[in-house]
């Protein structure tokens, strides 16, 4: 499966290079101009958005099977890298109040 953002907003996707993925707002055809959005795959799914006219001498784009592509935020690139933040965050925010509190408010042994 490959992650793509907003599946719903656009109609076609095209694999433009290695690092980028773009996302058609409609299915390319002659003589009009398509609004597209480029994503950066490898640098956290950042975008460029322009604008792509299809003469008659060009030649249009193959669109990805829409059945391989998905919105499934688990199939991020980038996804061990916000497990690697949550935990960090979860230990710094939880775990060591926790221990500062217990320190305070430990009980006397009997």
């Amino acid at each position: 499966m490959i992650y793509v953002p907003e599946k719903e907003n656009y109609k076609c996707y095209v694999v433009q290079s290695e690092e980028v993925i773009r996302a058609y707002e409609n299915i390319p055809s002659y003589n009009t101009n398509i609004n597209f959005r480029d994503y950066y795959i490898r640098s956290d799914y950042i975008y460029r958005e322009g604008t792509q006219q299809f003469g008659t001498y060009t030649t249009l784009p193959v669109c990805l099977p829409m059945d391989i592509l998905t919105s499934d935020y688990y199939y991020r690139l980038d996804f061990d890298k916000s497990l690697v933040i949550f935990f960090i965050f979860a230990i710094i925010c939880i775990y060591i109040p926790l221990k500062i509190f217990s320190k305070l408010f430990k009980r006397g042994r009997l």
